[in-house]
């Protein structure tokens, strides 16, 4: 009987073990689909929430994640991860899926990705400009390549709008620009520009402009119009000056190891959203830059818009030409490749949307 009742026991524990690996099973098979299949993709921005890369990130993680059901996409502002440098390297070690990547900076990594800071190589047609910047084989075959090699999957290039000078006087001439204290990214091309100008580029942190302005450190700065406002730039400036010298150009990169490491659907959705996304992010950028100029014109009336003419910029640009011997110089044939391409392309889309 003793035997018999130890059996019984047995069985008892072994129906108990069964009936507790059943339920456990049901209730994790009952579970929505995000509580073991979730995933978190992290996107850093060089730049603060409600700026054009915020408000393209914004929209690129609305799409994605309508498409990819079980990805969130977690956007990081401009600081919560390091400078821009910081999140470019976070980004080519696999700690970051995405971010943005100046190309000024990645510069260092990647030196033809300059083309982007070389001055009066682009259309003063803005439709031709997003054109290129959707289509380019110099920018998503040539440049990519480049890309590639650092962990670097590119992925958009889109522009935030025209370089806008500022400053505490006019500005037309180069004379003007003699010695002239101006801040640029770290950069060598853009150095390169703005010595050609007779001025005196100096690096400074995009956070620590505005107190580089405040003491004098610097006497002017570049950036688009919205920049100058949500940084609160024009508060200690007095001149904007439209010399249409480049459009200011981010590109969007993801991780290369990340991006192939997922199905060939995902990573189409990735690839094509990020380049429908610049038809999205190219009128914000034009509303955004626009009621920015209005906002700080009304804050501060006594702030003048200087629009340099034809033959003011063609002063400027006759100073270029060694900045586009250093970029090949540095570059080498691959870059001088992408260039001669990239201009090629400019001069197309030109013929189809006019000068």
């Amino acid at each position: 009987m003793k035997k018999r009742g130890g059996e019984i026991m047995k069985l008892r524990s072994l129906i108990w073990v069964v009936l507790g690996f059943f339920l456990v099973s049901v209730m994790f098979l009952a579970l929505p689909n995000e509580s073991y299949a979730a995933r978190e993709w992290k996107y850093a921005l060089e730049e603060i929430q409600g700026s054009v890369q915020d408000h393209y990130a914004q929209e690129y993680k609305k799409r994605v994640e309508e498409q990819i059901k079980d990805v969130t996409i977690i956007v990081y502002p401009y600081g919560a991860l390091g400078t821009s440098e910081d999140i470019s390297e976070l980004t080519m070690n696999g700690m970051l899926e995405f971010c943005y990547a100046t190309p000024g900076h990645l510069g260092t990594f990647i030196p033809a990705a300059r083309v982007f800071s070389l001055p009066f190589i682009w259309s003063d047609n803005l439709e031709a400009n997003k054109y290129v910047a959707q289509h380019s084989k110099a920018i998503y075959e040539m440049l990519a390549k480049e890309y590639e090699k650092y962990d670097l999957k590119l992925l958009a290039a889109m522009t935030e709008g025209w370089q806008i000078w500022t400053a505490n006087k006019p500005i037309r001439t180069p004379a003007d620009m003699k010695n002239f204290k101006i801040r640029i990214m770290g950069d060598p091309i853009l150095a390169e520009t703005y010595k050609a100008y007779g001025a005196n580029p100096i690096q400074v942190p995009y956070s620590d402009i505005y107190s580089s302005l405040q003491l004098g450190m610097i006497e002017g700065n570049i950036q688009p119009y919205f920049a100058h406002e949500e940084m609160h730039f024009y508060e200690v400036q007095d001149y904007f000056i439209e010399a249409k010298e480049m459009p200011f150009f981010a590109t969007v990169v993801a991780n290369k190891q990340f991006f192939e490491s997922l199905p060939k659907e995902e990573q189409e959705v990735i690839e094509q959203t990020a380049r429908d996304c610049i038809e999205y992010i190219w009128g914000v950028q034009a509303k955004l830059n626009e009621e920015r100029l209005e906002k700080m014109l009304k804050e501060r009336p006594q702030i003048q818009v200087i629009k340099l003419t034809e033959e003011e910029r063609q002063a400027f640009k006759d100073l270029t030409k060694p900045v586009i011997d250093k970029y090949i110089e540095m570059s080498g044939e691959t870059g001088k490749q992408i260039l001669d391409q990239l201009l090629k392309e400019i001069a197309e889309a030109e013929e189809m949307f006019g000068k």
